[in-house]
């Protein structure tokens, strides 16, 4: 049995993850940001499930833009478990559009969620975690982090960010016997793009109007194949939480066969890479690959 703290938990691959980890008899711990307004019928949802299946699973108010929030909600976590075995960044939003015809403060907030939200809930939680000598930090990336593709510009910087500071963690926290991995999903039919904040410029907008149209028909059309299961993606924060200390890699791919495949090269070459360039800069004793 794992302590695990998810983020994101009202729907889409946070709320597969936690009802999934439960089942498994995890003790889970649903992170929601405000869950007397917006999301009170999903932690109601998340409560009744813990009564009716009899399952270790609790509701805590976190608003990952908050540090405070984080750090209440981690304190409470710790409290109850007395240990914390797995954090799993999941809380995320999407920007899609042109880059020009978003503010600044749109793209602020863009990154407020995504990146900074992963930096605040892994503050919280790192000094329990070194405290233990273990544990690990799951942030729930995309293949938008590596391959970025027209009017997804905001959303693929801020999960490149995620990657990197995934990466930053991954080296920075070995020496404690903590670990940090990402996956790199691709796109599943979640909440995530309903709640797909558009530009604010409808001017600028407009401007792209018809490109915009002409690739979102694309993307989205009877030619694409029938899209598939998002249980993949919690499938696979279930295994990274259950795997044995130190056996995590620290990149997982979920994806469809050609895009699995690609960013799998992808990765060993980025890999090689990273080798490379830190045995020539001499650090590659403060490396863990």
């Amino acid at each position: 049995m794992r302590n695990v703290l998810v983020t994101g938990a009202s729907t889409g691959f946070g709320r597969l993850t936690v009802e999934a980890l439960a089942r498994r008899g995890h003790q889970v711990f649903a992170g929601l940001r405000d869950i007397r307004g917006r999301n009170e019928k999903a932690a109601a949802e998340l409560t009744a499930l813990a009564t009716d299946d009899g399952v270790n699973l609790r509701v805590v108010e976190l608003d990952v833009t908050d540090q405070s929030s984080a750090d209440r909600a981690l304190d409470g976590v710790i409290v109850t478990a007395g240990r914390l075995d797995a954090v799993v960044n999941n809380a995320g939003l999407i920007f899609p559009g042109p880059l020009e015809a978003f503010t600044a403060e749109e793209a602020q907030r863009q990154f407020d969620v995504n990146v900074l939200g992963a930096l605040r809930v892994n503050r919280a939680a790192l000094p329990q975690l070194r405290r233990q000598g273990s544990g690990v930090l799951i942030q729930v990336g995309s293949l938008a982090g590596r391959v970025t593709i027209p009017y997804s510009g905001l959303y693929a910087a801020s999960k490149a960010a995620l990657a990197s500071l995934t990466e930053a963690w991954h080296h920075e926290l070995a020496p404690f016997g903590v670990e940090s991995v990402i996956i790199d999903a691709a796109s599943y039919p979640t909440n995530i793009g309903a709640n797909a904040v558009m530009p604010a410029d409808q001017a600028r907008m407009g401007v792209y109007g018809e490109t915009f149209g002409r690739f979102v028909t694309q993307l989205t059309g009877p030619q694409m194949e029938a899209p598939a299961d998002p249980r993949a993606v919690s499938d696979a924060i279930v295994a990274l939480v259950e795997a044995p200390d130190g056996e995590r890699p620290q990149r997982t791919v979920v994806a469809p066969g050609p895009q699995l495949e690609a960013t799998q090269a992808l990765n060993a070459a980025a890999l090689t890479t990273a080798r490379t360039i830190s045995a020539d800069m001499g650090v590659s004793t403060f490396l863990t690959f």
